[in-house]
């Protein structure tokens, strides 16, 4: 757990956003001028998009309850974390799985040992423990949170909204610098995609505490092929590497359509397709390298479709199997 000690500290200088993230948001960002163990690692190669960073710096800058919806392995939970780091927020994630309940998120009586004694004593959980510190609280998966959990989040979605502990008999009031974030697939309404299996509707009472919610999906291609490129170690800058990450990208915008068009059942997301490139340099073969990473995931009727992509594609068959 983070030291007490965070609990004094304040957002002390002004973000340069221009030379941190590329554009002005329009605002002026909070951030802090000193870097403490619990804010993020910066990622120099990663590449924000403008309207993604400019909810976030919002949620930061002016308390603001911050909700990033779209498709898997786009970067969401990702995107906060870099915004973060770049601001030397410290920030914590939590994923609320269904094995995250509301002691967890409240805390519970333990029985402790002081001074050779045993005593009971209440145990924060993550939630009271974050409100009264300079954090950014983020939830993954927030569509997938069970009903109790939800309810509790919900006392806090407020901007200055209190956490009453029952058990306790306490009031919590928010530090000043505490942020709340929050990352999902769908948008609260349940998934008719059959994509995302154990997310739920969620109360539109409790959605509607949420200040601003923004969508962050598949970038456009060239974006796409710098992304990859970014964490290929200087493969991409090779004419043969900036093509191979391209044509790469091009079976992934085909996949998206099948998907949109309801061919396919799974479709390749940018985290795929940067998998499928760093699985290129093991083996030596992009062919093998889609197989292994994406085909042998997919329905089996739906398997020539994609081997037809990769065909058209990279001007290849696709090798029988794992066997070089």
């Amino acid at each position: 757990m983070i030291d007490d000690a965070l609990i004094n500290l304040t957002p002390d200088i002004v973000a340069d956003c221009p030379a941190l993230f590329g554009f002005d948001p329009g605002f002026e960002t909070p951030a802090f001028s000193t870097r403490g163990t619990h804010a993020p690692d910066v990622d120099e190669t990663y590449i924000f998009d403008p309207a993604t960073t400019r909810a976030i710096l919002a949620g930061f800058a002016f308390n603001r309850r911050v909700m990033v919806q779209g498709y898997h392995g786009t970067g969401k939970s990702t995107h906060v974390e870099q915004v973060a780091a770049r601001l030397n927020w410290p920030m914590v994630r939590v994923n609320l799985d269904s094995h995250v309940s509301r002691i967890d998120m409240v805390g519970k009586d333990a029985i402790v040992l002081k001074d050779g004694q045993q005593i009971t004593e209440f145990q924060e959980g993550i939630l009271p423990w974050a409100v009264q510190r300079p954090v950014a609280l983020l939830f993954d998966e927030y569509d997938a949170g069970r009903p109790d959990v939800m309810f509790v989040i919900q006392r806090i979605l407020e901007a200055t909204g209190a956490l009453t502990l029952l058990d306790q008999n306490r009031v919590i009031h928010p530090n000043a610098s505490f942020r709340l974030f929050a990352t999902l697939n769908t948008v609260g309404l349940g998934d008719a995609t059959g994509l995302y299996h154990g997310t739920q509707q969620i109360n539109q009472g409790q959605m509607d505490r949420w200040s601003l919610v923004t969508s962050l999906n598949y970038p456009p291609a060239e974006t796409e092929c710098r992304i990859v490129a970014a964490k290929l170690n200087g493969i991409g800058e090779t004419p043969e590497g900036e093509k191979m990450i391209a044509d790469m990208v091009t079976v992934a915008g085909f996949s998206r359509k099948a998907f949109v068009n309801g061919d396919i059942s799974t479709v390749m997301s940018p985290r795929t397709v940067l998998v499928w490139a760093e699985n290129t340099q093991i083996f030596g073969d992009p062919g093998l390298a889609f197989r292994l990473t994406f085909l042998n995931r997919c329905d089996e009727p739906e398997r020539p479709i994609l081997s037809e992509f990769y065909q058209r594609v990279f001007g290849e068959d696709l090798p029988e199997s794992a066997v070089a």
